[in-house]
C-alpha cells in the first residue's frame, strides 16, 4: 500500500488508514464495496470504494490516499462495470498530472477529505517532542498533570461523545465494527477529573502511524485544557509502542476554507508537528 511522503522527511513513508484493509471492513458496514485497482506502474494496487446510489443502478466511487496514480484504463473499465456516475480521487501525491487531465479529472472545490494535516515524528526523543510543543501546550499539560487518563468501552465513549457534541457522532456498533475491522488496533481514551469527563479521543493505528481520528471535549474540558494532557500521554504511549508517526488527521487549509476548523487547527499546531499538504480532490462525472 502507499503512504505519505512527509515534506522534509523524504526518506520516511507513512501508511494512511484509508489504504489499510481495515478501512475496507469499516466502510463495508456502511454499505460500501471495496475493489482493488492497479496503479499506473503495474506493480502496486490501491483500494477503491463504491457505493450504490439508493434504488438507482448507478454508483459513486472514491479512491483515497493512495501513493500511486491509478491505471486510468482499468479505472474506466471498473466504472463501467459498476455504473459509476461520479468519482473522486484524493491521492497522497500525484505522479503524472497530465494523466489526470487526460482522464477527465479536475480539482474540485469540495473534497471529501481534509487537504492538510500536522504530522509528528515519534522517532524523536521524548525531550525532542517536548521541545517542539508551544509554551501554552506545555503549561496546560503541566497544569493537568493529575488528570486521569483511561480507556473506555465503545458504548461509554459514544454516550460521553453524544453529550459533548452538537454534530454527527458514530454509533457504538459502528465503533465496534471499526475496532473489529482493524483487528483491535483502535483505542478509545478519555480524560476525567473525579467523576467529571473532560475529553475523549479515538485513535486508529495503521502500520506505522497513530491517527487522531475522532475526538470530543466537554464544557469542563474546554475550560480545563485537559485534552492537552490526554493527547500528550497518548503520543508518548504510541512512541513506546514503536509507532513512528502521529497524524492529527486534518487541519484548516485556505484551498478549502472551513472557518470552524481554525480553532482545533490551532490546538493541533501547538504540538509541534510538521504541516503537510495533499494535492486535493480530483473529480469527474461519469
Amino acid at each position: 500500500m502507499g503512504g505519505t511522503k512527509v515534506t522534509g522527511w523524504t526518506e520516511k513513508i507513512m501508511e494512511d488508514i484509508r489504504q489499510n484493509k481495515g478501512w475496507g471492513g469499516h466502510l463495508k458496514h456502511r454499505g460500501w464495496k471495496t475493489v482493488q485497482l492497479k496503479a499506473s506502474d503495474g506493480r502496486h494496487t490501491m483500494q477503491a470504494f463504491i457505493l450504490r446510489l439508493g434504488w438507482w443502478p448507478f454508483s459513486m466511487m472514491k479512491i483515497q490516499r493512495s501513493n500511486y496514480d491509478p491505471d486510468f484504463k482499468e479505472l474506466k473499465r471498473l466504472k463501467r462495470r459498476y455504473w459509476v456516475a461520479n468519482s473522486i480521487i484524493e491521492p497522497q501525491r500525484v505522479q503524472n498530472p497530465e494523466a489526470f487531465r487526460q482522464a477527465g479529472y479536475h480539482l474540485t472545490r469540495f473534497p471529501y477529505l481534509a487537504m492538510s494535516s500536522y504530522i509528528n515524528d515519534l522517532t524523536k526523543s521524548e525531550g525532542g517532542l517536548w521541545g517542539g510543543l508551544s509554551d501554552n501546550a506545555k503549561r496546560l499539560i503541566n497544569k493537568n498533570a493529575k488528570v486521569i487518563i483511561e480507556d473506555v468501552e465503545p458504548k461509554k465513549f459514544c454516550e460521553l461523545w453524544k453529550k459533548s457534541s452538537k454534530i454527527w457522532i458514530m454509533k457504538a456498533d459502528e465503533v465496534e465494527n471499526l475496532i473489529k475491522s482493524f483487528k483491535g488496533k483502535v483505542r478509545l481514551v478519555v480524560s476525567r477529573v473525579g467523576d467529571e469527563y473532560h475529553s475523549g479521543l479515538m485513535i486508529v493505528y495503521s502500520k506505522d502511524t497513530a491517527n487522531y481520528y475522532m475526538t470530543w471535549t466537554s464544557e469542563a474540558g474546554r475550560k480545563s485544557g485537559a485534552h492537552y494532557k490526554l493527547v500528550w500521554d497518548e503520543m508518548l504511549r504510541a512512541k513506546k509502542m514503536g509507532v513512528k508517526y502521529w497524524d492529527f488527521e486534518g487541519v484548516f487549509d485556505p484551498r478549502w476554507p472551513q472557518k470552524r476548523w481554525k480553532g482545533f487547527t490551532e490546538f493541533k499546531r501547538r504540538f509541534g508537528g510538521r504541516l503537510i499538504q495533499f494535492p486535493g480532490g480530483f473529480f469527474r462525472w461519469l
